[in-house]
């Protein structure tokens, strides 16, 4: 049985892996151009961020090259992964329930990162018995791991009841929502429990960890902590294919979407996008559009006197 929770452990590294990058890939390949819709300020325009400014505030800039600063767009998705500014600034009420439950995962995810690291260490030869620098790590663990949890809980909870009591979150909110939410508290609750009931967190963890990295497939002695593991391997499999896995198209929607101002007219592949979305076949049947379901595709719909009005006149 021990080595099946091993095995799982596993293959929800590989599932998580396979499906993150499958997401990824269709979101590179299959998404369209996008309309530009002028989402001032962006950082990586430099001193004229400040102001909502764009480097077409130059004359003749489509002659002139244009210099990003790079620096800027990393500070402020830094801003925004790290402290959630926008919704701190624009919906403070959910800020203070959804930071919460951020800060947990990012407890949660460094912790996991440490045990990694901490892992090599012993794979090298340190011993965690005899090791003063592994004992601190492991005291920050398990400071991590506490506040971790608990803000998961307070956090899940919290959003949780925001959905039910809020209006306009009550009416886009799905049973998925609620779920993803809900399960996360749950590992939350079963990771305080494991926590408060064992003499080291940290130590359990730090033991799978390297029992997992080593294929040394031996029983951790707490149940409570196999079960905290197994919600993990199931969340590893399940956000990369719920909505939760804008955690990992977060840097896509700010550089592709958010902050992408490249001009067309400099643009040699945005010019061979949009002559290939020309050629699509427009499949509309308004009467302001295409009304007759002619073999049209938007060059033709373009170029032939469309769109009508509203009584289908051109």
């Amino acid at each position: 049985m021990i080595t099946l929770f091993y095995l799982l452990g596993y293959l929800a590294l590989l599932g998580c892996a396979a499906t993150a990058f499958i997401k990824i890939r269709k979101y590179i390949t299959s998404t369209p151009t996008h309309i530009r819709w002028e989402l001032y300020p962006i950082p990586h325009e430099g001193p004229r961020a400040k102001h909502g400014g764009s480097y077409m505030e130059e004359t003749e800039w489509w002659d002139k090259k244009h210099h990003a600063y790079h620096l800027g767009d990393l500070a402020a998705l830094l801003m925004e992964v790290l402290f959630l500014e926008a919704t701190f600034k624009h919906n403070r009420p959910l800020w203070y329930r959804t930071y919460p439950f951020h800060l947990g995962l990012y407890m949660l995810m460094g912790g996991a990162i440490i045990l990694i690291l901490v892992a090599i260490l012993r794979m090298c030869g340190m011993d965690p018995a005899t090791s003063t620098f592994l004992w601190l790590v492991y005291g920050l663990i398990n400071i991590m791991s506490i506040v971790g949890c608990l803000c998961l809980i307070g956090g899940g909870v919290g959003l949780i009841m925001r959905r039910l009591s809020d209006p306009g979150l009550r009416t886009f909110s799905t049973p998925e929502h609620y779920f993803d939410l809900g399960i996360f508290a749950f590992f939350g609750l079963t990771g305080f429990i494991t926590w408060i009931s064992n003499e080291s967190f940290a130590a359990l963890a730090s033991d799978f960890v390297y029992n997992a990295l080593t294929f040394n497939f031996v029983s951790l002695g707490s149940g409570g902590f196999v079960l905290h593991m197994v919600i993990g391997f199931f969340l590893m499999l399940w956000i990369p294919i719920t909505f939760m896995s804008h955690i990992l198209l977060k840097y896509f929607f700010y550089h592709d979407i958010r902050w992408e101002d490249v001009a067309t007219c400099t643009s040699k592949k945005r010019q061979e996008k949009i002559m290939e979305a020309l050629q699509y076949k427009v499949t509309w049947a308004g009467p302001h559009m295409n009304p007759n379901q002619e073999d049209k595709n938007w060059v033709d719909i373009a170029t032939s006197g469309y769109p009508a009005n509203e009584k289908g006149e051109k």
